[in-house]
């Protein structure tokens, strides 16, 4: 149990119906085809921006856009915001505008997730806004499944899906895992919260949510988002076709380290009033199942370590923090820290 996981026609044709039908009824059943997808076209009401917070992430960002722009004809806009870097991100970016110029570079000198995230989703122009980490590879149709969710169901504000590794010993393990999970929900799901790394929202939800976002850094944005859009009656759902997978990097966090990361998370549910016994037995089980895993996954991996997206503390909102630090304290108590 780790970050993701708070976070997955067939056509029978008869070729002999088909010789019998002749050159006709092919050229009639081909026109309708092509008056079908020309309605769906028409019928398309939303454009879709991508937007992926950066910082030094030169391993992973070119293979990043370029699973994005195999899906350019479902895509608007794709926005990378440089979260002050010091390897070659920015020139990764400008490499693949000068040939796709709907891909864009806008730089955050705040440091922190959230304010790189809340800068692209501000700078956004798609009526959908979607949201990955620079190690998510989009899965086919990703962008497509997307668009159509929005289309069809006017009475969700966000959406996300399931997530898969790579570059992990654990990948196919955590693979069979999911697509079992998955197996056994409907293709449509509400959820309560979506992992940043996999995630999609309506512009207009954004902007309702934008004001009570928090800009704390030691809270998990992506998480914060979640709980805002509940606060004010707006809806997450989990659809099985928008299928990403991400670097298993965040395994090989040491586990003190990644205690710092699960407290962020309780912090973050804490802050929200919304924290409570089940999330902190889940959560202590994932760390213990996190050090038990980490000597034989640093031993297996092909991947280096990534810092984590969250601070310890932070120094703004002092009286939000303040409300969740009994909570805070008795999770640690439970935890054994």
């Amino acid at each position: 149990m780790d970050e993701l996981s708070y976070r997955n026609f067939e056509v029978a044709s008869d070729p002999s119906a088909a010789r019998i039908s002749g050159p006709t009824n092919s050229a009639i059943e081909s026109s309708h085809t092509i008056a079908k997808t020309i309605r769906q076209g028409l019928a398309r009401v939303n454009t879709l921006s991508i937007v992926v917070p950066a910082f030094n992430e030169s391993a992973h960002l070119g293979e990043c856009l370029d699973a994005l722009l195999e899906q350019q004809e479902h895509i608007h806009e794709i926005i990378v915001v440089d979260n002050n870097s010091t390897d070659d991100t920015a020139e990764i970016v400008l490499d693949r505008r000068r040939r796709f110029p709907m891909v864009k570079l806008v730089a955050e000198c705040e440091r922190g997730v959230v304010h790189a995230r809340n800068a692209g989703f501000d700078h956004a122009s798609g009526s959908i806004i979607g949201r990955i980490d620079a190690d998510t590879h989009v899965g086919a149709g990703w962008a497509k499944s997307i668009l159509d969710f929005f289309d069809r169901r006017l009475d969700y504000a966000a959406v996300t899906g399931p997530i898969f590794l790579y570059d992990s010993p654990w990948a196919a393990p955590y693979r069979a895992f999911v697509k079992y999970t998955t197996k056994r929900k409907p293709d449509e799901l509400r959820v309560s919260a979506a992992s940043g790394n996999n995630f999609a929202i309506r512009r207009s939800a954004w902007q309702a949510a934008r004001d009570r976002v928090s800009l704390r850094t030691d809270l998990h944005e992506d998480i914060d988002l979640s709980l805002c859009l509940y606060r004010v009656g707006l809806h997450i759902a989990q659809i099985k076709t928008m299928c990403v997978e991400v670097s298993g990097r965040r395994l090989l966090t040491p586990p003190l380290e990644y205690r710092h990361y699960v407290l962020s998370s309780y912090r973050t549910w804490a802050f929200h009033s919304l924290a409570g016994k089940s999330l902190r037995r889940l959560l202590v089980a994932d760390m213990i199942l996190h050090t038990v895993h980490w000597p034989l996954t640093r031993m297996l991996s092909t991947c280096d370590s990534r810092i984590l997206p969250v601070s310890h503390s932070d120094s703004s909102d002092t009286s939000d923090r303040h409300l969740s630090a009994i909570r805070e304290d008795r999770f640690a108590a439970a935890s054994g820290k």
